[in-house]
């Protein structure tokens, strides 16, 4: 018997007819600037459009949904999840928030 996932959760954000995460759905959900968007991400600022499949960027991406998917599952709303990421300060980070922590590469220690 096989199993068919309903809608993955980060399916929405995917870029259309490819593998990969889509830097301007990102992006939009979360409120950034293409710039911006680079900046977090350590890279180019034209990145994100021109080469929207970097590995770097790529990964950054894929942290973000983890943690997001990990915080919706928490509160069951996935925009307060994608505020809180962005504005909680956590304290047994020395109160960074959890987006900071992810641009610092401690995507794990978030979501231990």
């Amino acid at each position: 018997m096989s199993t068919v996932l309903q809608h993955p959760f980060a399916e929405q954000f995917r870029e259309p007819d490819t593998p990969y995460l889509s830097p301007a759905r990102i992006g939009e959900f979360f409120g950034f600037q293409v710039q911006e968007l680079a900046e977090r991400a350590h890279v180019h600022r034209n990145t994100p459009t021109a080469r929207p499949q970097a590995p770097q960027l790529q990964k950054y991406l894929q942290n973000m949904v983890r943690v997001l998917t990990v915080a919706t599952e928490m509160t069951g709303d996935e925009k307060r999840a994608a505020f809180l990421l962005r504005n909680e300060p956590l304290r047994a980070f020395g109160y960074k928030t959890a987006d900071t922590l992810i641009q610092e590469g401690r995507t794990d220690a978030v979501n231990a």
